[in-house]
């Protein structure tokens, strides 16, 4: 990928993350249709800078999610702004969900897209972890669609707040309890490629 690809790519990312504070304080001072227009071109913008890797996954969502965007826009709904984090959070507890009736599961794919030989026992163990985020993504789609009938205030700080740091304690979790599980497993000790031994880059 481009430079310029990764640039916008961050750009999307910063805005998504303060998309409840943009929010916020964007019905403070702008009507509700002109930000729903706003996210709208936003997630045009993404859909524009799709990879092939991606677009299995993310051209569904981005599709409804522009057309909902627009929806908000021509009603100039408020209450649809604040509905946004509930479906992305639906989206991606169906697509972790839908990964693991077959094949390979949401996260071994994303492994195996960064080219990375894979232990034989990584298939099943990232099968269990796409399926807790899975529960994760849904219970919180529950909590953001809870904060939608709570005031402004509750529904920014949990959806643009306390649920990326419910997120990053997932993962910091999961990474203290990978470490627990190699050396349970006997597979912490890197080996060496002249040995026919595991390197660095070896998924165990």
């Amino acid at each position: 990928m481009s430079r310029s690809g990764f640039f916008f790519r961050g750009v999307f990312f910063v805005a998504v993350a303060l998309y409840p504070f943009l929010v916020y304080f964007g019905l403070q001072y702008l009507p509700p249709g002109l930000l729903g227009l706003i996210l709208a071109i936003l997630l045009a913008f993404r859909f524009g800078i799709l990879t092939a890797e991606e677009k299995p996954v993310l051209l569904p969502m981005l599709v409804v999610l522009i057309a909902f965007a627009l929806l908000a826009s021509v009603l100039g709904s408020s209450g649809m702004l604040l509905f946004y984090p509930v479906l992305v959070n639906l989206f991606f507890a169906i697509a972790f969900a839908r990964s693991l009736r077959g094949g390979d599961s949401m996260l071994l794919r994303l492994v195996k897209a960064r080219k990375t030989e894979i232990g034989d026992h990584v298939p099943r163990y990232l099968s269990r972890l796409s399926l807790i985020w899975v529960f994760f993504f849904v219970i919180n789609a529950i909590v953001a669609g809870w904060t939608c009938t709570q005031s402004m205030e509750v529904w920014a700080l949990y959806n643009g707040l306390i649920a990326y740091i419910a997120a990053a304690c997932l993962v910091a979790g999961e990474y203290v309890f990978r470490i627990y599980y190699r050396r349970k497993m006997g597979i912490d000790r890197p080996r060496h490629p002249n040995s026919g031994e595991d390197d660095g880059n070896t998924v165990r």
